[in-house]
């Protein structure tokens, strides 16, 4: 029975196609059978409204993350964006030029990054992006004995590293202003050092190590450049008037630190582009009792495995309504929402991100249904990993726990296969590489009752 089980879930997790969408029973049975599906595995629909969360709760990731790719900075969508520098250097003959410099000076350069500000998907009515940036700039400064100590710097864990910056207590720091304009070509910001850390530098002899971040808790959006790990690193450049002699010394790597502005702090607000996460819980007393007046009988039922052995869940829907004016978003295209279901591992609750099966017809029609920023009212989310565990729980009382993320930008919003394909000899993109750093908030969602729609598979014949 077990084995036979087994391939009967497998058959399904594979073969499962657009048509069980929405589809009766006579369509299902068909297709069923030309899967090699045995007959007796009746797939039925079942609807369970007005279901409203015992609980909905936004979790902000705020430690620092690396930047070694793509860097941010500036505040949008009530996230400020801060950037930080390790940066560490060896050059005792330069650093005894530096200490006899009358007028050293130092300024830091950064690019920005071109694929998303040069991206046709980008407004380009919106190009040049102006503003006069006032940064704050504070900084850490160690120096050390020889090369060994610049050694020793680079072989600190990026972990140890970033959990110190959750703590930052800086030197001392400055501000400065910058002038910053971004069009659609090669464009880079140099931003001047305070003479302050200049002139601490010139304390040095023959090692050192900088710890340096940029704020800007003011501007107007946040800007994009190359991270430490790409072809176009930060740089940090220390002149010398007198003889017109420099040096550049480039990051060992970067750090990305978030803030969250937010002033409601019981709102069901997420952001994009960063590591925020809805978590919601449903009661179970009520899909219990639906499953219950389904079948007639006391659910669930249990064997000695301590399985309901009645039925699989071959697919699981939610759908909350959706009201996209309380939002904001940069590009002004569809926004997926990305969903994990809290599942049962080993007696522990383990988040497993959900699969997405496709409803090819309905997407062909009206577009993929879990995207925010889109026409309609309504986000429907797959569930289908989550809910088969929990129907075969929930005896114990346990809540349906579900999460949700914004994902990338939708380009092709009627596009069924979901992913980046070829068509000939080009590429087609579904998705478009970058986060939109955006706001949705959720919370009216929540307040609101939504629906959970299951295809049920009945594992005991005609039961």
């Amino acid at each position: 029975m077990k084995k036979i089980l087994f391939v009967f879930l497998t058959l399904l997790a594979f073969a499962l196609s657009a048509c069980i969408f929405d589809s009766d029973e006579t369509v299902m049975a068909g297709w069923l059978s030309d899967q090699g599906i045995p007959s007796g595995y009746k797939v039925q629909t079942l609807s369970v409204g007005d279901l409203t969360p015992v609980s909905s709760e936004v979790f902000l990731d705020s430690a620092p993350k690396l930047a070694n790719d793509r860097a941010v900075l500036g505040k949008t969508a009530n996230i400020s964006h801060d950037l930080v520098f390790d940066i560490a250097f060896y050059d005792s003959v330069f650093l005894a030029d530096l200490q006899k410099s009358d007028s050293a000076s130092a300024y830091l350069v950064l690019y920005t990054l071109k694929p998303f500000y040069s991206s046709k998907t980008f407004p380009a009515d919106s190009l040049p992006l102006e503003e006069d940036l006032t940064l704050t700039v504070s900084w850490k400064l160690d120096k050390g004995p020889s090369k060994s100590f610049v050694d020793s710097i680079a072989r600190i864990s990026d972990s140890l590293w970033l959990s110190g910056l959750a703590k930052w207590k800086p030197d001392t720091s400055a501000d400065t202003t910058v002038s910053l304009s971004i069009s659609a070509k090669d464009t880079v910001l140099r931003i001047g050092i305070p003479s302050g850390l200049v002139s601490a530098m010139k304390g040095l002899t023959r090692a050192c190590r900088l710890q340096l971040r940029l704020s800007a808790p003011e501007a107007s959006r946040a800007y994009r450049f190359y991270g430490a790990g790409t072809a176009y690193y930060p740089k940090l450049w220390v002149t010398l008037p007198e003889d017109k002699t420099y040096s550049e010394y480039d990051p060992f790597r970067m750090a990305h630190i978030i803030s969250n502005k937010e002033t409601c702090t019981d709102c069901a607000v997420l952001h994009g582009g960063v590591y925020d996460s809805l978590v919601v819980e449903y009661e179970s007393a009520p899909i219990m009792k639906a499953l219950s007046d389904f079948y007639g009988d006391e659910f669930p039922y249990a064997e000695s495995n301590g399985d309901d052995v009645r039925q699989t869940v071959v697919l699981a829907q939610m759908t909350f309504s959706r009201d996209d004016s309380q939002g904001t978003n940069e590009l002004g295209l569809p926004i997926q929402v990305v969903v994990g279901s809290y599942v049962d591992k080993d007696g522990e609750s383990e988040r497993q991100m959900e699969a997405y099966k496709l409803n090819k017809k309905l997407i062909a029609s009206k577009g993929h249904p879990n995207m925010v920023f889109y026409d309609g009212d309504s986000l429907t989310l797959q569930v289908t990993y989550g809910l088969r565990d929990f129907i075969n729980r929930a005896r114990d009382g346990r809540t349906f726990k579900m999460m949700m993320r914004l994902g990338y930008p939708v380009l092709q919003d009627k596009d069924s296969t979901y992913s980046d394909h070829t068509v000939g000899k080009d590429t087609s993109y579904v998705f478009f590489s970058h986060f939109d750093h955006a706001r949705y908030d959720f919370s009216s969602s929540m307040k609101q009752p939504s629906t959970l729609k299951l295809w049920l598979a009945n594992k005991r014949g005609d039961k």
